[in-house]
């Protein structure tokens, strides 16, 4: 995790977009870091490092991760309406019990992802690849 990045979020959303035009094509490293909680609407994480980064109970309401990865990242219990996930590496991550009412999911990789109890309700949902005997049906 870089330090830096770290302190990036106690901006605003704004000042997080901003960081990324100013810094293309640095990416996010946020690796392991402890979010668990915060308030991170809006916030664009295009192209992030967040492995085993800890989100659990965050609001990532309309948050981006465009091809970031997120591998065996907690997200368990997050509100995640609206977020966009597109080529996103999320192996193994927990998303169990996260709201994703609306998200944008393309080519989002879910493979080996804990997905108990995760809603997917009016999710635009596109070429996903799904934890192996997932029922996705049961989420929505």
């Amino acid at each position: 995790m870089n330090q830096e990045h770290f302190d990036l979020l106690k901006g605003t959303a704004e000042d997080l977009s901003a960081w990324h035009r100013a810094n293309s094509p640095y990416q996010l490293d946020l690796r392991g870091a402890d979010l668990s909680g915060r308030d991170l609407r809006g916030r664009n994480f295009s192209r992030a490092l967040l492995e085993r980064t800890d989100f659990s109970g965050a609001n990532l309401d309309e948050a981006v991760f465009s091809e970031a990865s997120l591998r065996r990242a907690n997200l368990s219990g997050a509100s995640m309406k609206k977020v966009t996930l597109y080529r996103t590496n999320c192996t193994g991550a927990d998303i169990s019990n996260a709201d994703l009412s609306g998200a944008n999911m393309y080519r989002c990789v879910l493979r080996e992802a804990t997905i108990e109890g995760a809603i997917f309700k009016t999710a635009a949902i596109f070429k996903v690849a799904w934890p192996e005997g997932a029922d996705v049906r049961a989420h929505g």
